[in-house]
């Protein structure tokens, strides 16, 4: 960007060009940065599972979804059996590895005493859940270091395909 205007006497510096190219420079420059910091600094949210791929079924009589709970159909009317609550076999699930042998059942009978859901073991390593949201399992974990002295992280277990 030229900064001289020319004049009678020859080329003169004009202050004003000068300010404007320092204010684009700087404008420039802090839009750099902060473009930057949101890409380093910003995160992705992890897709939670929708609510209602939890608690609803399939209406025996005319196929629409319903409640999980629901003792009437709302598209057909039919009176239908309420479903008894199924237990997540993926989801938010709490983590804890154990020795193998001995250890890894006695953990199991305290957790399982303790009336903490659990998947099968993954080797030496228990799962307790799987729970809809994150926030239970979290829950969970802080309930069985505080109450059992166990302690695990909180993972996502992906549906079977």
């Amino acid at each position: 960007m030229d900064i001289s205007v020319p004049t009678g006497l020859g080329r003169v510096n004009n202050l004003g060009l000068m300010s404007d190219r320092s204010n684009l420079t700087l404008t420039g420059g802090i839009i750099t940065i902060a473009g930057l910091l949101m890409v380093i600094f910003g995160r992705k949210t992890s897709q939670p599972v929708p609510q209602e791929a939890v608690d609803t079924r399939a209406c025996p009589f005319c196929a629409e979804t319903i409640k999980a709970a629901a003792v009437k159909c709302r598209f057909c009317g039919a009176d239908v059996e309420a479903a008894e609550p199924t237990a997540l076999v993926h989801g938010w699930v709490v983590r804890i590895p154990c020795r193998p042998g001995p250890d890894i059942e006695r953990v199991a009978t305290l957790i399982h005493a303790a009336g903490y859901p659990m998947l099968e073991p993954d080797g030496s390593v228990l799962s307790v859940g799987a729970y809809a949201n994150k926030q239970d399992a979290t829950a969970a974990r802080k309930a069985l270091g505080m109450k059992l002295a166990l302690h695990g992280e909180v993972f996502w277990v992906k549906p079977a395909a």
